[in-house]
């Protein structure tokens, strides 16, 4: 009869301090939360191209996660539980209280939360704010479709000085944060090169040495066997004029986890490498105007007479981003009436001699950067 009232006051003892560590418990818990948001912050200032989390990073991430599951089960618990059988429940809450002030302290990472990551392969490239509602909406697409793996081969086509480029290097950089998906990311200026520059230039990046003497097909034997060991990459081909073969280059053909991305100015590339295309459209009117203002600068544009004269020159750009950014920048700080009307007369006269020619864009800007 003892040994049972002895039982039954410890059972009372327990519950009555039971509420006190609870409480407790849950005040560790939410420290150990904030100490959980301060290295979520760090990380995303630390974790950058070439780096990853340290192993005990990602197991502590882990282990939080872990705690927090069975804390919020043992409130519950504890909520549901008689008042007798409460008393029960104290052992495992000093147990998690002592789990949670472990993790805490072990959550300090003095010595950073990243190491080196040999296995990432990319380049940071330069880029440009996008302009048009249009081209941002475009981006959206490809990245859509390049986390979609039902969808291999991406074309992106458009004019020339459309902005294909710029979208491009956005999502280059952007991929390389998706580190989940991709490991490698290739950038790729093809334009007009030969099967022997590209087979070179994708060496150069996967750490391929060829001999230099080895012929097209074993060079591309050897990117494909290098290709093939991995699995989550990216292949973006930037200005391809023409159909390119892979099998010749040595990329293995897109399948889950590989993707194929390439820029052209002919909807026929897209289609006959099997591509989704999508078509980046010129700035309308109202965003052009709206990019050449910004690069322009507001002061020459209060100058008399030259706002009426400067819509006009933009509106000659044909709602190419490249196209507004090189002649506004070419009359940055130029405040005489005179040089704006001989600008637009060049440019209209320029653009009437070259009418129906395909790189229209690259012949208007040779031609403005001569008259300047």
């Amino acid at each position: 009869m003892d040994f049972v009232l002895t039982k039954i006051d410890k059972q009372l003892d327990h519950h009555r301090s039971l509420d006190q560590h609870l409480n407790e418990l849950n005040r560790k818990v939410m420290e150990l939360n904030g100490v959980r948001e301060d290295t979520d912050s760090r990380i995303n200032a630390e974790l950058q191209p070439r780096k990853k989390l340290k192993r005990e990073v990602q197991l502590w991430l882990e282990n939080v996660e872990r705690i927090n599951g069975e804390v919020q089960n043992l409130n519950e618990r504890i909520g549901e539980s008689s008042t007798l059988r409460r008393g029960f429940h104290a052992d495992d809450v000093l147990r998690r209280t002592r789990e949670v002030e472990e993790l805490i302290q072990q959550g300090k990472f003095q010595e950073g939360l990243v190491v080196d990551n040999p296995q990432w392969i990319g380049q940071v490239l330069s880029t440009r704010r996008l302009s048009g509602e249009g081209t941002k909406a475009r981006m959206e697409e490809i990245w859509k479709c390049l986390m979609d793996d039902e969808v291999e081969k991406i074309g992106v086509w458009g004019m020339g000085g459309v902005g294909k480029t710029s979208i491009m290097k956005l999502i280059n950089n952007q991929l390389l944060q998706e580190r989940e998906k991709f490991d490698i990311v290739i950038w790729i200026t093809a334009s007009k090169i030969s099967i022997a520059k590209l087979q070179k230039d994708i060496a150069s990046q996967i750490k391929v040495t060829f001999c230099g003497d080895e012929c097209e097909t074993r060079k591309a034997g050897m990117l494909f066997e290098t290709l093939s060991r991995k699995s989550r990459f990216v292949v973006i081909l930037d200005d391809i004029w023409e159909p390119v073969s892979l099998e010749k280059v040595g990329i293995p053909e897109p399948s889950t986890g590989i993707k194929l991305v390439l820029t052209t100015r002919s909807l026929e590339v897209c289609q006959k490498m099997g591509c989704r295309a999508i078509k980046v459209e010129p700035l309308v009117t109202e965003e052009a105007w709206n990019l050449f203002s910004e690069k322009v600068g507001r002061d020459i544009l209060n100058v008399t007479g030259v706002k009426p004269i400067a819509k006009k020159i933009a509106k000659r750009c044909g709602g190419l981003p490249l196209g507004v950014i090189t002649v506004a920048s070419s009359m940055k700080g130029i405040d005489n009436l005179f040089e704006w009307r001989n600008a637009l007369k060049e440019l209209t006269e320029h653009k009437e001699r070259i009418n129906g020619l395909e790189d229209v864009f690259q012949q208007l800007q040779l031609c403005f950067i001569s008259c300047r």
